[in-house]
């Protein structure tokens, strides 16, 4: 795209399934196999189905979300990423989103691009995406930081790409609350918006949690479990406005029992290995929100 392209979102455009569906490539986490007591690693099958909307997501034991498109793999939410996630057969994609001053939304954990472009103090939503477009994503939290910096990329891209065939989980992080219309907005250009996306937010989040699961999103919330021992309240306090319930993979044994006797789906989060995975799936976990996709996945 040439620099000097309009810097305004373009209009909304609803995207058909049946035009996008299609040209995805990768491999099957299969169902976690139980022997004697033990988890068996399952083999990895390369095949069709890789990609799954909600509905069967849900039903896939052991599922994958790619954490940031695979964050310790490639540039964190650069389309590489999520090309990259797919083709290595993830389930689903996981994104963080800013908003720039002219209202475009786009892939950023932070509020400024500091930490993913070396710049200092470029808050995001003080600049308009053509300013933000000049810079590009480090690989340098990657496993292999010798990587070519990838350009930021837009919602739309992400939707375009990839959201007739992946649930997408979607987190405005430090978006003010009166711009979330905008993004339900966006999300509405797809059909059936409510089994491609999954509300993310971090545990204590309420407005993003309650307004999605108004509008008939699916929501989930992540824990940690250093934070639930040293608040016994925090859990039954805010678990009742997620759908779906995350807690990381070393947050302790009596904190997974009481995840998965909820009743509520429960996903491992930030897992980065194979033995991480074992150990997930090991606990209960329901799925995964992986960052080491490339080992995680590996055949």
């Amino acid at each position: 795209m040439p620099d000097d392209e309009e810097t305004a979102a373009p209009p909304a455009r609803r995207v058909s399934r049946r035009a996008l569906i299609g040209g995805v490539v990768g491999g099957v986490l299969g169902a976690a196999a139980v022997a004697g007591g033990a988890y068996v690693v399952p083999r990895i099958f390369r095949g069709s189905e890789d990609g799954l909307l909600v509905d069967r997501l849900i039903e896939r034991k052991g599922f994958t979300v790619a954490h940031r498109g695979g964050s310790l793999d490639w540039p964190e939410m650069s389309m590489e990423a999520y090309r990259n996630s797919v083709a290595a057969g993830v389930n689903a994609l996981e994104i963080s989103l800013a908003r720039t001053s002219d209202g475009v939304w786009f892939g950023l954990h932070d509020e400024t691009l500091d930490r993913t472009s070396g710049t200092s103090g470029f808050v995001a939503a003080e600049h308009t995406w053509k300013e933000v477009r000049q810079h590009r994503i480090s690989a340098a939290e990657t496993n292999d930081p010798r990587q070519a910096p990838q350009p930021y990329l837009r919602f739309e891209e992400l939707i375009a790409a990839y959201a007739a065939t992946h649930t997408i989980f979607v987190d405005p992080k430090v978006v003010p609350v009166e711009h979330f219309g905008e993004l339900f907005a966006l999300m509405a250009t797809v059909d059936h918006a409510t089994n491609t996306f999954v509300a993310k937010g971090y545990c204590t989040a309420r407005e993003w949690p309650v307004d999605a699961g108004g509008r008939g999103f699916r929501t989930w919330g992540y824990y940690y479990g250093a934070e639930l021992a040293s608040d016994p309240q925090l859990f039954a306090s805010t678990a009742e406005r997620w759908s779906w319930l995350g807690l990381d993979y070393n947050g302790g044994e009596d904190a997974w029992r009481t995840f998965t006797g909820s009743g509520k789906p429960v996903l491992a989060h930030i897992v980065p290995s194979r033995a991480a995975a074992d150990k997930a799936l090991g606990l209960g976990a329901g799925g995964m929100v992986v960052s080491g996709v490339r080992e995680v996945l590996r055949s």
